[in-house]
């Protein structure tokens, strides 16, 4: 074994942590080796791949002790697609993993000294969850492999639901010349347990459900993709919100409203902001559905519609219900949230890191973070989601 940190050198070492997306690290001569497909606590023997100044990167030659959390993969396909880092680690070795990755994010990114951060809630199936999958062309439709150029084409994937597989392979033997070029499929379940299929050609709407309420949402409108994490999430917010006590909801990144809608009963207005015209249209007539009279709908981008709004309610009785894309808040939001401050934000993120990074700027501003509760929505990927709840002041 050679001792030099060089591209194509081979080393033994002990896998330390998880990294924040799945990799194992180790370290070399000080310096941290990211290495996927491995568990802390293992010898393995890695091939140097990425050399930098103060980390590299290698893969795995062979485990030479492995983790008592090591398991089988189920898919013959791991390793080489994308949408999975953890089908070889035990789940309850997954949940903690996840745990302490949220703690450490908001340790080093947020500056939280001792994170408030509950038990993750584990996703009661850990397998055949999603209720959406999306490949693409050209040719039979493909995952994207890790290599970005890989094509992963595939029958069935084992985190979808069966109903899901079904319908790729239905619209596989429909459809034998496949994708053309730069186009897509996705297959989404609705709330009557059919799949449906679609390239982009034509728009349909479909019904989804929440708390056992149902909602109609454009087919590429986002959705939660695991139904019963997706309940828990929801029952998790309606309590802090009824305990919270305040009159104004503003349900920011609203989609269809969904959460504005089930918390209207606790609140006495919302007001929803959406850029996404068709989930704003959607919205409106899932307010009507559920016989909703006190919801306003904003069609504007967040950092647009933000400051009028906050300027025309009372902060001390108001709650803002963050619920940003995967790349976080847009530093405009969080600066109308520090110039006008609501009593309560309660925070929805996909991205624990920017959830921290926006935490860090949010509670150098006279916001308290109170508590943080993990969800595990996405298993055996390095997805994690998170509910932060902080409050101004006191």
């Amino acid at each position: 074994m050679q001792s030099d940190l060089k591209v194509g050198t081979i080393h033994a070492i002990r896998i330390e942590d998880f990294a924040f997306g799945g990799d194992g690290v180790g370290r070399i001569a000080g310096r941290a080796v990211f290495v996927p497909f491995t568990i802390p606590g293992e010898e393995v023997e890695v091939e140097i791949s990425v050399v930098k100044d103060r980390f590299a990167r290698g893969h795995v030659r062979r485990v030479l002790a492995a983790s008592a959390d090591r398991t089988t993969p189920v898919c013959p396909h791991f390793a080489r697609c994308a949408g999975c880092q953890y089908q070889h680690v035990t789940y309850e070795a997954q949940l903690r993993a996840k745990e302490a990755q949220v703690r450490a994010l908001l340790q080093r990114i947020g500056g939280v000294s001792d994170p408030p951060v509950h038990a993750i809630v584990p996703s009661p199936q850990p397998w055949q969850y999603r209720s959406r999958i999306t490949l693409h062309g050209p040719g039979k439709p493909a995952f994207v492999g890790l290599d970005h150029s890989d094509r992963i084409e595939l029958d069935a994937c084992p985190i979808a639901q069966e109903e899901l597989n079904r319908a790729l392979q239905d619209w596989n033997e429909a459809h034998p010349d496949g994708l053309p070029a730069e186009r897509d499929l996705s297959i989404r379940m609705d709330a009557d347990d059919m799949a449906y299929c679609d390239t982009g050609e034509e728009k349909r709407w479909l019904n989804q459900t929440l708390l056992t309420h149902r909602f109609k949402v454009p087919q590429r409108s986002f959705f939660q993709v695991n139904q019963s994490v997706a309940d828990q999430l929801a029952e998790w917010l309606l309590a802090r919100i009824q305990a919270a006590g305040c009159h104004t909801l503003i349900d920011a990144y609203a989609g269809v409203g969904v959460f504005g809608l089930l918390a209207a009963e606790h609140v006495q207005r919302v007001i929803a902001i959406e850029a996404d015209e068709d989930a704003v249209r959607a919205g409106r007539k899932n307010a009507e559905k559920l016989g909703v009279k006190q919801i306003d709908w904003l069609a504007a981008r967040v950092e647009r519609g933000l400051q009028d709004v906050l300027a025309s309610v009372e902060g001390r009785d108001a709650l803002c219900l963050l619920d940003p894309p995967r790349i976080g808040c847009q530093p405009e939001v969080l600066k109308q949230l520090i110039a006008h401050p609501v009593h309560t934000i309660l925070y929805v993120s996909c991205s624990p890191d920017r959830l921290a990074r926006d935490i860090k700027r949010l509670t150098a501003a006279d916001y308290r973070l109170v508590e943080v509760q993990p969800f595990d929505m996405f298993p055996q990927t390095a997805h994690i989601e998170a509910v932060a709840v902080l409050q101004h002041g006191g």
